[in-house]
């Protein structure tokens, strides 16, 4: 079954996860039962030595799988707005979900197709070019930049926690993660950290990907750059920006739209 839709669901940004527990992880680390990868982006330093407050906004991978129990954490941690970056196409493929009473769901889907066709080139090379592609993309195309946009301004808007998501909850949401931290000053350094944490929480899950082409006699190396993140995908995000834009901030306010006031609010949301 995992062999008849690895394709489309490769092109779709791969696989929901089960979570798992981490017991001696900070507290930005959540442990929501059926979902991987969540954490709260709060605890970084930003702008003028203030902090990101912990409990405004969550990243994570598909709630497709969440468990009753999983949804009531987010629940109880006061979610009121999830962001759902997943294509039409994902969310056939992997399952929709229903929240609890009391929490919207925002729509903002951002197509992540790069990667469709890759098992069918024998070469190690197709996968880490797909990648390069759709991070450049992201940063191009007006469709995900109006919906980077709009959930920014979610954000910036909200009186309750945000939690936002894709499929694994490493690339769109890994960008729209670096769209939030530096709009309030986190340095790049921190901005790649964060970003390639998710290599640690999605390893255990990628490991069982592994281990099934393998028996499936397809050599995982053809997959392997696309089930983790790599500074590179990264790298050419920002290089995009700064091509296109001439810089983050100017992404901000060309490239998103997003005004002066807008950043004030989202700082003043997020900073303490």
């Amino acid at each position: 079954m995992l062999r008849a839709v690895l394709p489309s669901v490769l092109a779709a940004g791969l696989l929901a996860a089960p979570a798992s527990a981490h017991p001696a992880e900070p507290p930005r680390v959540l442990n929501v039962q059926g979902v991987h990868n969540v954490r709260d982006l709060g605890g970084y330093r930003g702008l003028n030595g203030k902090t990101v407050r912990y409990g405004r906004v969550y990243r994570s991978g598909s709630l497709s799988e969440a468990t009753s129990e999983g949804l009531a954490l987010l629940k109880k941690k006061k979610v009121s707005l999830v962001v759902d970056f997943r294509s039409r196409s994902e969310i056939q493929n992997e399952g929709n979900y229903k929240l609890p009473g009391g929490v919207r769901r925002q729509k903002s889907p951002v197509e992540f197709v790069e990667l469709a066709g890759i098992l069918a080139t024998p070469s190690l090379n197709p996968a880490i070019t797909a990648m390069h592609k759709a991070y450049r993309r992201m940063a191009a195309d007006p469709k995900a930049r109006k919906e980077f946009a709009r959930t920014f301004r979610a954000v910036a808007k909200a009186k309750n926690p945000v939690l936002f998501h894709c499929t694994s909850g490493k690339d769109r949401t890994g960008v729209m993660s670096a769209i939030l931290l530096m709009a309030v000053g986190v340095d790049r350094g921190t901005v790649y950290r964060d970003y390639l944490r998710s290599n640690q929480e999605l390893e255990a899950y990628n490991q069982g990907i592994i281990e099934y082409l393998k028996k499936e006699d397809i050599d995982p190396r053809l997959v392997k750059p696309a089930l983790y993140v790599q500074r590179s995908f990264l790298n050419a995000w920002f290089d995009e920006v700064k091509k296109r834009y001439g810089g983050f901030d100017k992404f901000l306010s060309k490239g998103l739209g997003i005004k002066p006031a807008e950043k004030k609010a989202l700082r003043k949301r997020l900073l303490k």
